[in-house]
């Protein structure tokens, strides 16, 4: 329900008189959710094989690998102290040789502690740990490129067992104060706004707006061009059940948009004007939608696709859409295409001190895997009651799907409305329970 608080004739400054109206609504909710706690996880033990070091890594390795400028001493990129080469081969790596490339990075762990602790051979005495603050930002960054392969390569290392988590139930409780307001100039431009306020009186979202024959142009806190018109699965539970339901668009925090409606076609673009330091900054940063919808043989059939660019990462989308009489249903697909993956970038050489050349850590390797996430929801509404249920699966390249799945359903008391749901968050259980209020 909305009531309204205030609707008064004023003045504008455009062209002389117009209406304006401020309503105010609220919604409320009261609640219980409880979580299944993570399942046991048996103890890992050690293997024997490991992964593959290719030619990229190869080449930074044995930069680090080879001794020091100076025999016997420790310098930037020179974290071999010993007085033998160490050199990796393309291919399966070794017990052997996953324990040199542990013991090249203790070895520059070392430098940065100011230890001598760990370190194999000898060093110059008197000559310091690390010299300068260029080369303490050097080490620290060649041991996390070394860090980075260790990771790839070691794929067999022992793991303590995990006892299983405890369930949880807690409350859910919220309350939120929506504020709206619309007028029109004599010129016949429509102008408004919306915002909120939670129960703690903090605000937390808003937007503000102008339309005409143009479209209509919005600023404030926007979903992406493609949310927009490509949308979510319908969810089920009081809260959301952790809304597992809904599709992780990117492009969530815009703040400019643009939206036309014409002949049963939808259009929307969007962006975000850098306001603040986590901003991009760089690369694009757009959204775009598009959907159209009409009537078929009585049913209402909508079709929408969606693209963003953010930075240098793609996403697009799509959905479709039926309804007819109390039944709906839903289908969206997102694919995100996270840009080409990155080689390891050998080393290149680089003199800090007069000991001589050191070798600088080039780029450290990237898989950017893409990932593919799909959807269907279905709600059949019969008078005060109605019921829903979804599934959606994320499909990255190399890693096990997750699957998500839920079904509820809502009883319509009268401005309360009784709502349950329960959901398999990808193996884990969610069940949601309460009662939501609008005013």
């Amino acid at each position: 329900m909305k009531h309204t608080l205030l609707a008064t004739t004023a003045l504008v400054a455009l062209t002389g008189a117009a209406a304006a109206e401020i309503t105010i609504s609220g919604t409320a909710r009261i609640g219980l959710v409880t979580t299944e706690g993570a399942a046991a996880v048996a103890e890992k033990a050690a293997g024997t094989t490991y992964g593959k070091v290719d030619a990229g890594m190869k080449t930074t390795l044995d930069k680090f690998g080879t001794k020091a400028a100076i025999a016997l001493q420790l310098i930037a990129d020179g974290y071999n102290a010993t007085t033998s080469d160490v050199t990796f081969a393309t291919g399966t790596q070794t017990a052997g040789d996953i324990t040199a490339l542990k013991l090249l990075i203790a070895n520059g762990q070392n430098l940065l502690n100011g230890s001598l602790a760990g370190v194999t051979g000898n060093r110059i005495a008197n000559d310091a740990l690390v010299n300068t603050a260029a080369e303490r930002t050097q080490v620290a960054a060649d041991v996390a490129t070394m860090q980075a392969i260790l990771a790839a390569v070691d794929v067999s290392a022992s793991a303590a067992a995990v006892a299983k988590k405890a369930d949880t139930t807690v409350g859910k409780n919220r309350v939120r104060i929506a504020f709206a307001g619309s007028g029109t100039t004599d010129g016949g431009l429509t102008y408004g706004f919306s915002a909120r306020a939670d129960h703690s009186n903090t605000s937390t979202g808003g937007s503000q707006y102008i339309s005409g024959a143009f479209g209509k142009i919005s600023m404030g806190d926007l979903n992406g061009g493609d949310e927009q018109l490509v949308g979510n699965l319908s969810g089920v539970g009081s809260s959301g059940a952790g809304s597992h339901q809904e599709f992780a668009y990117q492009s969530s925090s815009h703040n400019l948009g643009y939206s036309v409606s014409m002949a049963g076609v939808s259009f929307a673009a969007t962006t975000d004007l850098v306001r603040g330091a986590d901003a991009t900054k760089t690369g694009s940063n757009t959204a775009y939608g598009v959907k159209w919808s009409g009537d078929m043989g009585g049913a209402t059939v909508g079709l929408a696709l969606g693209t963003s660019k953010i930075g240098n990462v793609t996403e697009d989308s799509m959905s479709a859409s039926v309804s007819m009489g109390g039944l709906s249903l839903m289908a969206v697909s997102h694919t995100n295409d996270n840009g080409p993956a990155q080689a390891l970038v050998g080393s290149t050489a680089q003199v800090f001190t007069a000991n001589g050349a050191n070798w600088k850590a080039g780029t450290a390797a990237a898989d950017n895997l893409d990932t593919d996430t799909t959807g269907l929801s279905i709600s059949y509404a019969m008078d005060a009651m109605s019921v829903t249920a979804y599934t959606r699966t994320e499909s990255t390249s190399g890693v096990a799907d997750k699957d998500y799945s839920g079904v509820g359903f809502t009883y319509n008391l009268g401005g309360a409305t009784v709502k349950a749901g329960f959901v398999d968050a990808n193996d884990i259980s969610i069940m949601d329970f309460g009662i939501n209020f609008s005013f």
